[in-house]
C-alpha cells in the first residue's frame, strides 16, 4: 500500500513537472528588434518669382512685387510667398510666377493653401474650383467690409494646387493672379502671404 501511495505521488508529481515544463515553454517572451527608416517631407519655394502686371507705358503707377520669405536653411527654399501692391487702383491686375520644389525623400501631396492678408485685410469669401478645391479668395476691408483684392493660386494648367503630387526631387509651377477690386482704395499699399499645406 505504501508503495502503492508512493508510485501514485511520483506520477502526480511527473506530470506536474511535464505541465510546467510545457507552460514554460508556451509562456515564453520573443522579443523581435527592427529599426525604421522614415523619409522627409519638404516643399518649399525655390528660384525667383517673375512677376508682370497690366501697367502700360500710359498709366505706370501700380507696383507689385513677389518674393520669397522665411527661408529654410537646413534643406534650402523658402516656405511663404509674400506679395505687396503699392499705388493700385481698380482695374489694376498682376501675375506671379512661382516654383515649388519637394526638397524632402519623399512624395508630398498638396492638401491646402493658406493665404495671410496683411493688417487692414481679411479674408472675405473663398472661391472653389467644380470639385470643392480652393483656387481664389477675396480680401475686404477689415473696417469696412468692401472688397480690396481678389486673390487666384493655381497650377500651370489653370486648375487648383490643391490635390497636387510632387514626388522628390521634381518642381510644380504655379500662377498667382491679383486684381484690385472696383471698390479699393487708391494709392493705398495691400499686401499678403502665401503657404502651401501638405502631407505624404
Amino acid at each position: 500500500m505504501k508503495s502503492k501511495t508512493l508510485g501514485l505521488f511520483l506520477c502526480t508529481l511527473i506530470a506536474m513537472s511535464a505541465c510546467g515544463i510545457a507552460y514554460a515553454q508556451w509562456n515564453d517572451m520573443v522579443v523581435v528588434q527592427s529599426r525604421m527608416t522614415f523619409g522627409t517631407l519638404t516643399l518649399r519655394f525655390v528660384g525667383t518669382p517673375d512677376c508682370s502686371d497690366n501697367d502700360d507705358a500710359t498709366k505706370d503707377t501700380g507696383v507689385c512685387v513677389c518674393e520669397y520669405t522665411d527661408p529654410d536653411t537646413t534643406s534650402g527654399g523658402y516656405e511663404t510667398l509674400m506679395v505687396n501692391i503699392v499705388n493700385g487702383y481698380p482695374g489694376y491686375e498682376a501675375d506671379c510666377i512661382f516654383t515649388l520644389q519637394n526638397v524632402g525623400s519623399l512624395p508630398d501631396h498638396v492638401i491646402g493653401i493658406e493665404i495671410v492678408p496683411s493688417m487692414g485685410l481679411t479674408v472675405g469669401e473663398t472661391f472653389l474650383d467644380d470639385i470643392g478645391n480652393p483656387i481664389g479668395w477675396r480680401l475686404d476691408d477689415t473696417t469696412t467690409g468692401e472688397p480690396q483684392l481678389t486673390v487666384y493660386v493655381q497650377n500651370s494648367e489653370e486648375s487648383s494646387l490643391v490635390c497636387s503630387v510632387v514626388d522628390s526631387g521634381t518642381q510644380l509651377t504655379g500662377i498667382l493672379n491679383v486684381i484690385v477690386n472696383d471698390g479699393a482704395m487708391e494709392c493705398h499699399a495691400f499686401g499678403f502671404e502665401i503657404m502651401i499645406i501638405y502631407e505624404d
